[in-house]
């Protein structure tokens, strides 16, 4: 009888193989428990991180609320309420009615800047171009604004959405008001059925965008797109500042 054919090398050439096939299958379940642990660890982190970033743009969001009630209390005080002194100390003296139907315009014109800033008027019954017209109508005497729009007129947006949109143009220009010195701004507003797409471009100096995320105008423009489940994107270099945003409509549009 041939050695190989002998039982005990039979016996002993199969405990080989499944020693062999033991040693594998530990390996390969101990590969895949690690990997398991791994994936695990990686999506924990991952959760971990993105806790932790809601929670700072909740923070951000409870301090842009009160810069905006600190910046309307301001608007109110040193504006409105000091051209309406002016006015009485004014009545009082008998000074011209001229003047004094001057300061009651400014007065009037500024009360209305304030509650436009609060809330816009006709939000439920004006279009969404309409809106961002008037939002940015007084910024004309900071910057030559170039505004062009391509609309399905048979598309009409909720009002939820208008002034999220609204919120996040005004926070764009007052970013580059404060920091950009740019002397050229360059809306683009396209609305589908189905679909929105919103650039807000300037002339500017430009900005670390590493930088400007720890800010409270950006993670608030975040905040808002976050609150709408769109995408937005932000490039700067020494040619200016680009801010493109897109949204799916399906959710906003009125069935009024």
């Amino acid at each position: 009888m041939e050695k190989w054919l002998d039982p005990k090398t039979i016996a002993l050439w199969i405990i080989i193989v499944l020693a062999v096939i033991s040693l594998l299958a530990v390996s390969f379940i101990r590969l895949v428990r690690i990997n398991f642990r791994r994936m695990v660890e990686q999506r924990l982190k991952e959760s971990r991180m993105q806790l932790e970033h809601q929670k700072q743009l909740l923070e951000t969001s409870v301090v842009a609320q009160e810069q905006e009630r600190t910046r309307i209390a301001a608007d109110l005080h040193d504006s409105l309420i000091g051209k309406l002194t002016v006015l009485r100390l004014k009545n009082q003296t008998q000074c011209d009615i001229q003047d004094i139907d001057h300061l009651l315009g400014e007065s009037i014109a500024e009360a209305r800047r304030i509650s436009h800033d609060l809330s816009p008027p006709m939000l439920d019954h004006a279009t969404l171009y309409e809106l961002l017209k008037n939002t940015i109508a007084p910024w004309k005497e900071q910057f030559k604004i170039h505004f062009h729009k391509s609309i399905n007129q048979e598309t009409e947006v909720h009002v939820d959405l208008k002034i999220q949109i609204i919120r996040i143009v005004q926070e764009i220009i007052i970013n580059t008001h404060k920091h950009a010195e740019a002397t050229d701004i360059f809306i683009n507003l396209r609305v589908s059925k189905k679909h929105l797409a919103l650039s807000v471009r300037d002339n500017g100096k430009g900005f670390d965008i590493n930088e400007g995320k720890k800010g409270i105008g950006l993670k608030n423009i975040e905040l808002r797109m976050l609150y709408l489940k769109g995408k937005y994107k932000i490039k700067s270099g020494n040619k200016g500042t680009t801010t493109i945003i897109a949204l799916n409509l399906t959710n906003f549009i009125s069935n009024e």
